[in-house]
């Protein structure tokens, strides 16, 4: 079992890695852009542009190999210390009921689990490599265009295109059922860690209540679940079935992308035994369940608090990747340096009102020398 805090917070140290992936790959674009946006002769432009672009893709190839250590190194890391917790919690409980526990963690299924992950985040790697060429290629065309055209004078040409880059950042494209899906790298990057570790760890608990015998378990809550997900947290669930007393736990979903242990799912589920105290009472759940917050005069739920603080972390994220892009394309930052203020502000009020806790890690981006673009705060604060 993992805590729904625990998992949640897992994927943070190899985020920062990909953030500054991201900072080197933003900022060589718009240094490209910038020098390539000098240029007015079409002739020069096109030599210029097949120069530029093949050079980016050297450049990232070597960025790429460049960080490739330490996120493998990150990503053994991470699973390491999930799986032994996981194993050590199961543990305690089988110990309390029947005297004893399981064995040591199955190494091959975690290399194996290892192994899937880091193949997922390369083949993500790999499609950002594409998708970034095509952005650049498509900025620079762009740019050009408004400046040669006049409807531009090259400082505005530039800040547009940086602007662009700096929108979405760098992204990659993921299939799940067939379906390709764009995502930012580090929604994408989070989803494959919270995802592969929360599923290793659920099939090992799975595979020590077989060996042991152990037919019940228990599900993990938290304040802020998805509304489809708040009906089966913290209860009690028959593996089997056949326990007149438990619901099944087919009913959890287990499997399905947005099951118990699916996509960005932050539940996973003690070995339960008869007789042992529960985790959670049922008054512990109804105040989970109930439990709103108030922004402005209005209330919502938890989850919807969550939702909207996630979009104010979007768009922090997104005016420092402005700001940072546009000071490496040598052009004035001052305007989205103001918006990097505002929305600074936003989340500082949106915080204190609905007191939920500010993350500044889901607000941080990656730069050469690990300072973060600084905000211009608002005249009124």
């Amino acid at each position: 079992m993992l805590s729904p805090r625990y998992l949640e917070g897992l994927s943070d140290a190899i985020v920062e890695i990909y953030a500054q992936l991201e900072a080197d790959i933003l900022q060589d674009m718009a240094r490209r852009i910038a020098r390539l946006g000098k240029i007015t002769d079409a002739t020069k432009w096109q030599a210029q542009l097949l120069a530029e672009t093949g050079a980016l893709k050297k450049r990232i190839n070597a960025l790429l190999k460049k960080y490739d250590p330490a996120i493998q190194k990150e990503i053994k890391a991470i699973y390491n210390d999930a799986l032994i917790k996981n194993a050590r919690a199961d543990n305690r409980i089988f110990t309390e009921a029947l005297g004893h526990g399981v064995s040591d963690i199955n190494a091959q299924v975690m290399l194996a689990s290892i192994k899937k992950t880091y193949n997922d985040l390369s083949r993500l790697t790999i499609t950002t490599a594409y998708t970034t060429e095509q952005q650049f290629v498509q900025q620079a065309n762009a740019a050009y265009m408004q400046v040669v055209t006049g409807a531009f004078d090259y400082d505005s040409a530039m800040k547009t295109a940086c602007d662009n880059l700096a929108r979405d950042g760098i992204t990659g494209v993921q299939y799940y059922n067939g379906k390709p899906v764009r995502r930012s790298i580090e929604a994408a990057v989070r989803m494959n860690i919270l995802t592969g570790v929360n599923q290793t760890a659920s099939a090992m608990t799975m595979s020590n209540c077989e060996e042991l015998g152990c037919d019940l378990v228990e599900t993990t809550a938290h304040i802020g679940a998805r509304p489809s997900h708040e009906e089966w947290q913290g209860q009690i669930f028959s593996l089997s079935g056949t326990n007149p007393k438990y619901k099944p736990f087919s009913v959890c979903g287990l499997g399905e992308p947005d099951g118990i242990c699916g996509i960005n799912c932050r539940h996973s589920y003690y070995p339960y035994f008869e007789g042992l105290e529960k985790h959670y009472t049922q008054a512990d759940l109804d105040e989970m369940e109930s439990e709103s917050v108030e922004y402005n005069g209005e209330k919502m739920s938890r989850y919807d608090a969550e939702q909207k603080m996630r979009g104010i972390e979007r768009n922090v994220r997104k005016y420092k990747r402005q700001a940072m892009t546009q000071e490496a394309a040598g052009i004035d930052n001052t305007a989205a340096r103001r918006k990097i203020g505002e929305w600074q502000a936003a989340a500082r009020d949106f915080t204190q009102q609905t007191k939920l806790e500010r993350d500044r890690v889901r607000e941080f981006i990656g730069t050469a020398d690990g300072k973060q673009p600084r905000g211009i705060i608002p005249k009124s604060q």
